[in-house]
This record gives C-alpha cells, sequence and structure tokens, in this order.
C-alpha cells in the first residue's frame, strides 16, 4: 500500500509540470524593485515600491507588448516590446540576479525612448493582466523614437529605471498629447 502511495505522489510530481499543473515563477529582488517570471505565460512583472514614485510594468513576451503603471501620475502606459534593447525572457532574471549581488548603482546603458501617441479607451484586446494593471488610469498608446529627429518636450519626460539593466522613458510630443 505505502510503496503505491509513493509511486503516485512520484508520478504526480512528475507528470505536474508537463501537464501545466506547477506554475513556473521566479522573483528576484534588487534593491525596491521585485521582478516576478511567470515562466508559463512568457511575462516578466517589475515592481518599484518604496519610493516617491513607485510604478508597475507587464512585459508581456509573448504579445511583446509593455504596460506600465505609473502611480503617483495616474497614468498608464502601452508600447511595443523592443525585442533588439530588451533583455530576452530567458536572461532577464539572470542579469536582474547579476545586478543584485553586484548592487549595481548609477544609470543604465540603454535607454528606450517612447512618446504618447493617443489615449486608449478599451484594454480588453491587451490581456487579463494589463487590463487590470490599468484599469481606472488613464492610459496611452506609445510608440518608440530614435536617435536625434524626435523632438519631445523633455520637461514632460517620466523616467524609470528597471532594474539597472534598462530606463523606460515616457514622454509627451512638443505638438500633441
Amino acid at each position: 500500500m505505502k510503496c503505491a502511495i509513493v509511486a503516485t505522489v512520484l508520478l504526480g510530481l512528475c507528470l505536474a509540470p508537463a501537464l501545466g499543473l506547477v506554475n513556473q515563477q521566479n522573483t528576484v529582488i534588487v534593491g525596491t524593485q521585485t521582478l516576478t517570471i511567470k515562466r508559463q505565460l512568457h511575462v516578466a512583472i517589475i515592481t518599484q515600491k518604496g519610493t516617491l514614485r513607485p510604478w508597475k510594468s507587464i512585459w508581456n513576451y509573448q504579445t511583446g507588448v509593455i504596460a506600465t503603471k505609473v502611480t503617483s501620475e495616474g497614468v498608464c502606459y502601452i508600447s511595443t516590446m523592443d525585442r533588439r534593447v530588451m533583455p530576452t525572457f530567458d536572461a532577464l532574471p539572470r542579469l536582474a540576479e547579476q545586478n543584485r549581488l553586484q548592487q549595481a548603482q548609477g544609470r543604465p546603458s540603454k535607454e528606450v525612448v517612447y512618446v504618447i501617441k493617443r489615449p486608449i479607451l478599451n484594454l480588453q484586446s491587451y490581456g487579463q493582466e494589463i487590463s487590470a494593471l490599468c484599469s481606472g488610469l488613464t492610459t496611452y498608446e506609445t510608440y518608440e523614437v530614435q536617435g536625434p529627429q524626435y523632438t519631445v518636450n523633455q520637461g514632460s519626460c517620466t523616467k524609470i529605471n528597471v532594474l539597472h539593466l534598462l530606463d523606460l522613458v515616457y514622454c509627451r510630443a512638443n505638438n500633441k498629447a
């Protein structure tokens, strides 16, 4: 009887990941930021707590969408992920852990600048997690800009340092928004 129970438990442990019954989730804490990796969903959630400007960002590697909620501003930004600049999904926890161990300081060398395009009224197409994150907030679609060809009102930018890996910068264009 005991052998049957042990065999059943062992079989369950072996089959659970294959059947998707175990939610593989990793967490890395880097200073005041927490990185949570949801492996099955291919989603990374980065949360900044304990500062004057808390924020939360969801990086959906499956859809290529980033949503960032800046709590103090009561705003949410939705952007397309630049996969050339962003750390890969598999590398993100390792890089965050390296920065945690090295107690990284200063500004990251990478910066992704987004400009507000227009308000988003219906969040449903972005999925449940992003809809929940941005619900009740003014939410803007943004587009990435690069190099000197873009003009933004530098005084109207919000810059967030993500795990000392890169800065996400959200700006209003000079002519609108």
